[in-house]
């Protein structure tokens, strides 16, 4: 994956591997690039897995282009070639899960069976939005993985987030048949850019009609584009990002609620609290008092990750089928700023 791919990348960034059980290994990267251009081809190593957690970039691969921010989950294929750019300043900050061919093929027998039969290229789906389910998935196992947690919690919760995230991708709209490969192309274009103008502006985004103007079209047109090609709202999208970007900063230790509501856009305390309640099912304060950090100070982003105590009931049940070896890796303590 880029993780792994960018090893000798003039952008400065890093990477650790944090569980490897499974077939899977869970591997934290953080890259600090400043604004980039689309560079050359980079061939993928490995099958992979990943989850934004902040920052946004820009993936480009044979068949299509899409910006990836806290609102995804992209899949790779190994030596599939991909190209990348950093349209924002900040870099991102993901937690990519490369995958075994076996594995692979698992995973995806398990949303589509048809697809499971070329080892070759194991995901056949590029991304998709990432579940409030596969959200919860993440911060759980980042969370064990700080507390030390025993192997059945662990390869659990791996199994668990690794089949939500291939689900998310699977379950991204297919393009009508209806609609041209051309067309559909504009409408991709269409809602990718209306993408990173809301991630440019999440504090005070544009309007549907300021979006409209910037990009010759209808408002109407824009709208239904959207939530046809995106699988989500416009308004929808914008929520759900914002309520991510804010658990992150509540996690990171952010005290002063109104403050942060103001700096991502709310109106006021209100519209934060029922924006976040609606998102998360609890208000923001609750959130924050069930976060149970672990030992301050520099840590690794894991170890600096928090578990929410409201975390519903999982389904285990596709980690009783597998089996692998297991191993545990140290923590790092060269981490200054907190990704979650």
């Amino acid at each position: 994956m880029k993780v792994l791919a960018r090893e000798q990348s003039d952008a400065p960034h890093t990477r650790r591997v944090l569980f490897e059980s499974l077939g899977i290994s869970a591997v934290d990267f953080r890259c600090q690039a400043h604004v980039a251009a689309e560079g050359g081809e980079e061939p993928n190593p490995t099958h992979s897995i990943v989850l934004v957690r902040s920052g946004v970039f820009r993936r480009t691969d044979q068949r299509e282009t899409v910006l990836a921010d806290p609102n995804h989950v992209l899949l790779f294929n190994a030596a599939e070639p991909y190209r990348y750019a950093h349209p924002l300043p900040g870099g991102d900050a993901c937690t990519i899960l490369t995958v075994e061919t076996h594995r692979a093929l698992e995973l995806v027998a398990s949303h589509a069976p048809a697809d499971a039969e070329h080892p070759e290229r194991p995901f056949r789906r590029g991304h998709g939005l990432s579940s409030p389910r596969a959200v919860w998935l993440h911060w759980e196992f980042l969370n064990l993985v700080a507390r030390k947690a025993g192997r059945l919690a662990l390869e659990d919760s791996l199994a668990e987030l690794a089949n939500e995230a291939v689900g998310c991708a699977y379950g991204a709209p297919l393009p009508s048949r209806r609609v041209s490969p051309p067309a559909h192309r504009r409408r991709r274009d269409l809602v990718e850019a209306v993408k990173l103008m809301i991630s440019e502006r999440l504090e005070r985004p544009p309007s549907l009609t300021e979006l409209a103007d910037v990009l010759g079209c209808s408002p109407y047109h824009l709208s239904h584009t959207f939530h046809g090609t995106a699988g989500l709202s416009l308004r929808g999208y914008v929520r759900r990002l914002r309520a991510r970007v804010a658990a992150e900063r509540l996690a990171a230790g952010a005290s002063h609620l109104t403050a942060l509501a103001l700096d991502l856009g709310y109106a006021d305390h209100s519209h934060f609290t029922n924006s976040f309640r609606r998102e998360w099912g609890v208000s923001p304060s609750t959130f924050r008092s069930r976060l149970v950090t672990t030992n301050p100070g520099k840590r690794h982003p894991a170890q600096r990750a928090c578990y929410f105590t409201g975390l519903g009931a999982g389904h285990p049940g596709i980690a009783r089928t597998w089996s692998g070896t297991y191993r545990t890796f140290p923590l790092a303590d060269s981490f200054t700023k907190p990704v979650w």
